[in-house]
């Protein structure tokens, strides 16, 4: 997610605890509307719940707790850091010990191999570890006028075939996504 979304989705969410909280401490008379409300079309408001009775109390008294609680939720999974992968690969595991790769070496040898390709401009990869082999994922840059199932059949068999005589690790897949325009953001290496 971008930082906008998670900005939006911050405030959003901050602004639902206030809300929800408010109406909350109204409603259950642990606060007066006036002490709460900074402008005062949202004392009004706060002063509507309080007059509330009987069984639409009881409800909004749960959908306010729903509310806090959701908005507080969401509010924390916006500040927890994202998940990262491990800034290396491991090639091998024995009883002599641990081989490990940097993950960007791995990919600046992808790059290098579509540099090798005809028609390839850019190229931006991912690397995933999976149970069966690597998975690589390729976002490239091409020229309009380079056939592009000709060149991702060439570039998947290159890719494929350094990484796994590089790092003796099966490759279980290697996905290429071709454009004409430019990559957007991000760590793309320029290869033409």
């Amino acid at each position: 997610m971008n930082v906008f979304n998670r900005l939006l989705a911050l405030v959003v969410s901050a602004l639902l605890v206030i809300v929800a909280g408010a109406v909350l401490l109204v409603m259950l008379g642990l606060a007066e509307p006036a002490s709460l409300s900074p402008a005062p079309w949202f004392t009004d408001r706060l002063e509507d719940f309080a007059a509330l009775t009987g069984s639409d109390r009881a409800w909004t008294i749960t959908v306010a707790a729903v509310l806090l609680v959701v908005g507080l939720s969401l509010f924390v999974l916006e500040l927890l850091p994202g998940r990262r992968e491990p800034p290396r690969l491991t090639v091998r595991q024995d009883g002599m010990g641990r081989v490990t790769v940097d993950r960007r070496a791995v990919q600046d040898l992808v790059s290098w191999e579509a540099a090798q390709v005809e028609g390839v401009r850019e190229v931006r990869s991912h690397l995933i570890e999976g149970r069966d082999g690597l998975r690589v994922h390729c976002q490239v840059s091409v020229d309009p006028e380079t056939s592009v199932p000709e060149l991702t059949d060439t570039l998947q068999q290159r890719v494929k075939t350094a990484v796994e005589r590089h790092l003796g690790r099966a490759v279980a897949a290697v996905q290429v996504d071709a454009q004409v325009a430019p990559l957007a953001n991000g760590r793309a290496s320029r290869v033409r």
